[in-house]
């Protein structure tokens, strides 16, 4: 194995000399550990049987770290209005179905389907959202099986600066399944702006991390899970940077959001997403200014269905407070006590109006 890790040295040696633009003063020392090598300890015959090379060590090596969490990677798609799809990464954690991803893979969604990597389930699955932290920038979705391959955890907070890790999704819509880049954890307790507020606490790296990789999931070279990938720096001026959720954080989150009893939570009987942009206003046929919440789906019988609203209507005003995403609506629901009225201000293509609606205890059953 000494001969296996010094020769790697010396690979990895010239390849770095090669991305810097190095000349031949860096190349030099590539060679003489080579030469060293060479000298005192003569590789062994590749051909013969007799060879006592112990095999790679499991935690050095990628292919079956890959190999090991590939089962456990899922490709999320998702539909929104107007026609517009999407497409990024998840990872599955419990047999029966749970599987997390990142909120703005899922928010501003009309459907969402799950493809898999387990060579069982051959088509995709459709999907339903049960929590989000946006806050957190983390979602759990569900699927109707049994029979998932859970990822493995590992402790976030025992990384160290240098410590190797590996991204896995599927970036960019490319063909012929996810995409494996690695690299190193090249920094610790990150803070970054995020849609819905400061994201705190990240994982940096050096490993790729490009749109399509959200929610996948960044492992350790034991393919064990210690963080959810969550967003690249794209710039001119910057490479190579890239943030994960640190799964020690992400854990009590998706706790709550997955296992909280739901006749716990209140609600307006109806589920929406963000307009907060041009494109999705005008996707809506409204004006390109207008942000709110829009509806996605009323549940037979809930708040929402007495209230009469609909698929389709944007919700822009809540007891007179501005509503400029689906985090805002959320928040001020949870303000509320059960029984209480909140006049909404709605708009659609064909205008405005006003609606009072109860804030109800959302029962075991009421989504399905």
């Amino acid at each position: 194995m000494r001969v296996a890790a010094l020769t790697g040295a010396a690979v990895a040696a010239a390849l770095l000399a090669g991305c810097s633009g190095g000349g031949d003063d860096d190349a030099t020392p590539a060679t003489t550990a080579v030469q060293t090598v060479t000298v005192s300890e003569p590789p062994p015959d590749p051909t013969s049987t007799a060879a006592t090379a112990p095999p790679p060590s499991r935690a050095d090596s990628l292919a079956v770290a890959v190999d090991r969490v590939l089962p456990s990677v899922v490709n999320v798609r998702t539909s929104s209005f107007g026609g517009g799809k999407g497409e990024a990464s998840g990872v599955v954690l419990r047999r029966d179905g749970l599987i997390l991803t990142n909120n703005h893979v899922v928010e501003g969604t009309t459907d969402v389907s799950v493809a898999f990597n387990d060579d069982v389930h051959k088509t995709p699955l459709p999907a339903t959202v049960i929590g989000t932290a946006p806050e957190r920038d983390l979602a759990v979705i569900r699927v109707k099986a049994s029979d998932l391959v859970p990822v493995e955890l590992a402790s976030s907070s025992a990384l160290r600066l240098g410590d190797a890790v590996i991204a896995i999704g599927f970036p960019a819509g490319l063909l012929g399944g996810p995409t494996v880049t690695s690299g190193i954890v090249s920094g610790l307790d990150r803070t970054i702006e995020g849609p819905n507020g400061d994201l705190t606490g990240l994982l940096q790296t050096d490993a790729a991390i490009n749109p399509g990789n959200s929610g996948g999931p960044l492992v350790d070279r034991a393919g064990r899970l210690v963080g959810i990938n969550t967003a690249g720096i794209r710039s001119t001026d910057t490479e190579n940077i890239g943030f994960a959720i640190a799964i020690d954080e992400a854990l009590p989150v998706i706790a709550q959001i997955s296992d909280a009893p739901p006749e716990t939570e209140r609600w307006l009987g109806i589920a929406y997403s963000s307009v907060d942009s041009e494109t999705a206003a005008v996707q809506l046929g409204l004006d390109s200014s207008t942000r709110g919440a829009a509806v996605t789906e009323v549940y037979p019988g809930g708040p929402g269905d007495e209230a009469e609203l609909a698929v389709g209507d944007v919700i822009v005003a809540a007891d007179d407070v501005p509503i400029r995403n689906a985090a805002a609506l959320t928040k001020l629901i949870a303000s509320r006590k059960l029984g209480d009225e909140i006049d909404l201000e709605l708009i659609d293509s064909r205008g405005p109006r006003l609606v009072a609606v109860k804030v109800a205890r959302r029962t075991p059953g009421a989504v399905p």
